[in-house]
This record gives C-alpha cells, sequence and structure tokens, in this order.
C-alpha cells in the first residue's frame, strides 16, 4: 500500500551511499559469534580485512574534509580502533542478545567511528560526512545524543565515559557492555575510580584499549616515566591481556577471550598512532586531522582517485557557517590570542628574575594542552620550571596549589574553561589553604563545530564565587 511504499523509499534512501568517494559498499555485513568461534576462518579473515580497509580509507578522506574546509578535526584515533571496532560490530550483529549493542568510546574526539558507523546503520546519508566539523552541520568534534542521527551516546570530556559504562552494566547485568579507552583517557581519575568499582561488582564491562603512547603534546612513555596502563589496570584487580600490534591471529583471540570472562576485562591494543599511514605513523600529529598531502599520498596509493579529485577541489571550498559573525575589535587588527598572550606575559615574568630565583618561586604545570593554552613558549624559553605533566586536571591543579602554599611561590596552572568544573573541589582546597595559584582557562564561550557543548566554556563565568 502507499504507506509501505513511502517506507521503502525512505529506507533506500538512507542506505544510498552515493555521493561519498570512498566505495562503503564494500563494508561486508559480518557476523561472528565470539562464544562459539575459537578462531576466524579463512573467509571470515578476509572479510574483516576488507571491513578495515573500507573504514580507515573512509576516515582518512572524511577527516582529511575537515583539513580541507579549515574545520580541523581528528583522524588517528577513530583510525587506530577500526580493526577492534570492526570485530565489536561482527559480535553485536551475530549476538545482539549478548551485548549492549553500542561502541561507548571515552575518547570523544575520536567521533569519526560513530559518524561512519551512523552511515553504515543506515541512520546518516554518507555524502554528509564530507560536512565533518561543519558548524551547524550537526557532525560536531564530540559525538552529542539527539545531535546526529544514529549516533547513540555522548562522550563528554576525555576520560569520563567508563564510570557511566560501569552503570549501564549495573542497569544491564546479564548483558555485555563496552568501553573503547586509551592510554590517554585512562590517565584521568575518573578511571581509576571506574576500575574500582567495576572490579568490586564483577560488573560484565569490557575496555578496549588502544595504547599508542601518542597525546596531544607528547609521548606519555617520555613525560609520565612509570605510566603503564596495563599494570594500572591489574593493580586495580582488572583482568588484562596485552596485544602487540593489531594483527588478527593476536587481536580476535584476545578479543574473543575477553567476551567470554564472566566479569570485567581490558584488552590493551600496543601500536603505533595511525599505523600504515606515510608520514603521520607514529607522531604527534596524527592525533589531529590529517593534512591533506598526506592523506592524498594515501588515498592515491589506495587508487582512490575520486577521493582525491575532492580533496583537492570541493573540499577547499570552505563552507561559511551562516550563523557566524566577526569578533569586535579583532578584524583587520593585530590583536593576539589571549592564550598566547598569557603565556608570553608569564615569560617576561620569568626572564626578569635569576634562574635560581624562578627555580625556587615558580613552577609551571601542564595538562597536556600546553599548545592549546598558551603554555607552551613557557616550556620552550623556560623549561626549568615546567613540568610536563598528564591529563590530570585535578591532581596537577592541586600540585601547583601546593606548590604555592608557602609565601613567596607560586604554581601556574591552565587547562579549557570547559575542564574549570572538574577542579571546583580542589580549587576549593587551594582557598582553604590559602595558596597562590595563577590560573589560565583558556577557549572561553560556545563553539559548535570544534567538539560541541562538552567543551562549551561557560564555566569560568561562575569561577568568581569559587576563589574569593
Amino acid at each position: 500500500d502507499e504507506s509501505t511504499a513511502s517506507l521503502s523509499i525512505v529506507i533506500a534512501e538512507m542506505t544510498d551511499f552515493s555521493g561519498f568517494e570512498i566505495d562503503l559498499n564494500k563494508y561486508q555485513k559480518v557476523a561472528i559469534n565470539p562464544f562459539t568461534t575459537e578462531a576466524l576462518s579463512a573467509d571470515q579473515i578476509a572479510a574483516v580485512k576488507n571491513n578495515i580497509e573500507v573504514c580507515r580509507d573512509a576516515i582518512v578522506f572524511f577527516t582529511a574534509c575537515g583539513s580541507a574546509s579549515g574545520y580541523g578535526g581528528h583522524t588517528g584515533g577513530a583510525f587506530d580502533t577500526v580493526p577492534e571496532v570492526v570485530l565489536l560490530d561482527a559480535f553485536f550483529r551475530a549476538c545482539p542478545d549478548k551485548f549492549v549493542p553500542i561502541l561507548f568510546d571515552e575518547a570523544g574526539h575520536r567521533v569519526a567511528t560513530q559518524y561512519l558507523f551512523s552511515v553504515l546503520d543506515g541512520k546518516l546519508p554518507a555524502k554528509e560526512l564530507k560536512r565533518y566539523r561543519v558548524g551547524h552541520a550537526n557532525l560536531p568534534g564530540h559525538p552529542e545524543l539527539h545531535c546526529t542521527p544514529g549516533v547513540k551516546f555522548s562522550s563528554g570530556r576525555l576520560g569520563h565515559m567508563w564510570p557511566f559504562v560501569n552503570g549501564v552494566a549495573m542497569a544491564n547485568p546479564t548483558k555485555i557492555s563496552i568501553c573503547l579507552g586509551s592510554d590517554g583517557s585512562q590517565q584521568e581519575g575518573d578511571d581509576y575510580e571506574a576500575a574500582i568499582l567495576a572490579v568490586a561488582q564483577d560488573l560484565p564491562v569490557k575496555l578496549i584499549i588502544d595504547d599508542n603512547d601518542v597525546t596531544i603534546a607528547g609521548h606519555p612513555s617520555k613525560y609520565l616515566k612509570g605510566y603503564d596502563v596495563a599494570k594500572k589496570l591489574e593493580g586495580q584487580g582488572m583482568k588484562v591481556t596485552v596485544v602487540a600490534g593489531e594483527g588478527l591471529e593476536a587481536l580476535y583471540p584476545a578479543m574473543r577471550n575477553c567476551m567470554v570472562h564472566s566479569g570485567p576485562y581490558a584488552v590493551v591494543i600496543r601500536r603505533k598512532m595511525c599505523p600504515g599511514i606515510e608520514g603521520v605513523e607514529g607522531q604527534c600529529g596524527g592525533h589531529d586531522a590529517i593534512a591533506v598531502a598526506k592523506a592524498v599520498t594515501y588515498l592515491t596509493n589506495k587508487g582512490h582517485t575520486a577521493a582525491v579529485q575532492w580533496l583537492e577541489g570541493d573540499a577547499k571550498k570552505a563552507e561559511k557557517d551562516p550563523q557566524a559573525g566577526d569578533y569586535l575589535g579583532t578584524k583587520g587588527s593585530k590583536v593576539g590570542a589571549n592564550r598566547a598572550l598569557f603565556g608570553e606575559c608569564v615569560v617576561k615574568i620569568l626572564e626578569s628574575m635569576s634562574l635560581e630565583e624562578r627555580k625556587s618561586k615558580v613552577m609551571v604545570i601542564d595538562s597536556d594542552l600546553e599548545g592549546s593554552t598558551g603554555l607552551k613558549v613557557i616550556h620552550q624559553k623556560c623549561p626549568d620550571v615546567f613540568v610536563q605533566s598528564g591529563i590530570m586536571e585535578r591532581g596537577n591543579f592541586s600540585a601547583a596549589a601546593g606548590f604555592g602554599m608557602e609565601k613567596g611561590k607560586v604554581g601556574v596552572f591552565s587547562t579549557f574553561a570547559a575542564f574549570l568544573e572538574m577542579c571546583v573541589s580542589e580549587i576549593t582546597m587551594a582557598r582553604l589553604n590559602y595558596a597562590n595559584v595563577l590560573c589560565h582557562f583558556s577557549h572561553s564561550g560556545v563553539d559548535d563545530m570544534a567538539d560541541n557543548t562538552c567543551h562549551f566554556g561557560i564555566n569560568n563565568f561562575f569561577c568568581r564565587q569559587w576563589s574569593r
């Protein structure tokens, strides 16, 4: 009848991958039951490898569209996790009654994964991926529920998803809940507490962690000596399997054992960032949207001529945000960014002091955002007072406050304004101890295209009452 015909048309439209220069029709709907399949067959291996290639090529292409248009984004994290995500998709398809079929991810910048699978699930037209991170295109830099069709959760800030997934597991005790993690997200204090609860309650939570030794500002193995994701989790009572590389011969058995195990379990996958991408593999730059030139080389080698032509042509025609305006006082002027000026001002003060004086009186601590919040210039010009720390805002702020407890000493701390709320209790502790802390909370305001509401920097408007 008429209603049935209308429904068929809608479904056909939503599963049409036309208008996207990577052929997503090549993605095979593989079903693998990890509870009964001890080893993958040759056909299953071929299908999984095919799907990995399709997804990785697609992610490189549409995240590079973000580079071409100027809207930016992130390639590496999503690119890295494709093998495990493809396997999880096959598990969900074979055993829908065994899983909460959501790819919860506590690294929201890996949102390209969520958008790609929204397309593969028929919830989003493939051509929309080419508008990745464009303002008001509903494809922001972090996934948000009820914003993008097909997205099933809001990731929030880095390292905040696992405790939430613990609750999902409590609400679904007969099903397995998945949480994709990273060596960066595991630095956050929330994950320490989440591990304790998961083990204590024997929750059916499975962590699949990308341990690529890359964060925004460096390599954890260099700036966080002694930090080891697997050892940390084992010390908290988690069952852990470490996989060297991402070959299916090791990855599938590890993930199968993880699913078969009755309680909490983590698979830690150690590999380089952006494996196989020439000029990007293993580098911190892989965290951001891949440069067009690098994407062109990668896609050319894969024979994706149409994708290359788009990146070198139409993709560079940046779509202006129709709701965007000019910032008052900056158009046609040479006004510097507040975050940059903050760092330069601190350097000017430090350089007026002797080396011994500033080392004894000042400590500047970073939370893996030195290039984003203005601390990089301090690191470069006054490394003697700079502490390169991890993604641990609460602990880092308190360390700065503790340094500044003594009269004549001051700790300097900086992070995004959106992250200020994570430090509220620590700010109170600093106030109660009359600690001298100079804080810079950058990126105030709102920004639809970059990271969405989880990164809206409006908390600083309430800072005054906490610091008085």
